[in-house]
């Protein structure tokens, strides 16, 4: 495998260990500073990361470029990349429809690149086996090695473009989707006042209650992300004929929860007391 300059858009917490993977592997990375947050400089530049200034400029060093960002700017972002001419490989690994997928990798061939779809499973993490990028498309073997050194691993799924999106889409309905009911089951029963009498039989025949709180915890500062993404997941649900109104339900929990972006450790009660307002 010959190094490449690979362009990251954005370097991100999530967006930062594909970076970093990309970057272990031999290669050159580059990011766009234009317009992004001082906390996105520092961390670009904390990873090792070289600022091509200009999505202009990133489209014009980088053959690769993979992008990592909130859902509901998937599709926008390659429109801007499709916009100057793109005609390199471009890697579209967020929690996005296989409908919208697609008709991300229908605009970009339409301008003379190639189109790899990707999906991030698991936590952004710096240790190995614990975040996967999956990618699906011919181009798939090719962008692969790119990412071989870690911490994220890499996985082709068989078939065209949308398998890696359907999986992302899959993946995330029950670990995301599986707080957000452990939201609403626990609110439920504060606001009912059985919560000491569910903490009883949950110890007698039932989930770890402990557990619960810990995801629920966890996912209070970051539901903010996830509100879209639960969108996305009840739009391909509705597309395979599965009811999406669980996950319509899930993104109002998240939404809920939204304020809570930033914080650090906040506590059981007052997450379960916000949902509750």
């Amino acid at each position: 495998m010959d190094a490449r300059r690979i362009g990251i858009l954005h370097p991100g917490q999530m967006g930062i260990v594909v970076a970093v993977s990309a970057r272990n592997s031999g290669n050159e990375v580059f990011w766009a500073s234009e317009g992004r947050s001082a906390d996105t400089r520092k961390r670009a530049s904390d990873a090792g990361l070289k600022d091509a200034g200009t999505l202009a400029k990133l489209c014009e060093l980088c053959p690769v470029i993979v992008s990592v960002c909130p859902p509901e700017f998937a599709e926008e972002i390659a429109a801007q990349v499709a916009q100057h001419s793109y005609h390199g490989t471009y890697v579209d690994a967020n929690a996005i429809t296989p409908e919208r997928t697609q008709r991300i990798a229908h605009g970009m061939e339409a301008c003379g690149g190639l189109f790899v779809d990707g999906s991030i499973l698991g936590p952004p993490s710096n240790t190995r086996n614990r975040t996967w990028l999956c990618l699906s498309g011919d181009q798939a073997a090719t962008i692969a090695p790119y990412f071989s050194a870690g911490p994220v691993e890499v996985d082709i799924i068989a078939g065209g473009i949308g398998r890696a999106s359907a999986l992302k889409m899959c993946f995330a309905a029950y670990t995301k989707g599986s707080t957000a009911l452990a939201c609403a089951v626990l609110a439920s029963a504060e606001r009912l006042e059985v919560f000491d009498d569910l903490r009883r039989h949950f110890e007698r025949n039932g989930p770890s209650l402990p557990t619960l709180e810990r995801e629920i915890v966890r996912a209070a500062p970051k539901a903010w992300r996830y509100i879209a993404e639960m969108r996305e997941i009840a739009a391909t649900f509705q597309s395979a004929g599965m009811p999406p109104e669980f996950h319509q339900a899930s993104a109002e929990i998240f939404r809920r929860l939204e304020d809570f972006k930033g914080r650090q450790d906040p506590e059981v009660k007052d997450v379960l007391g916000t949902l509750l307002k």
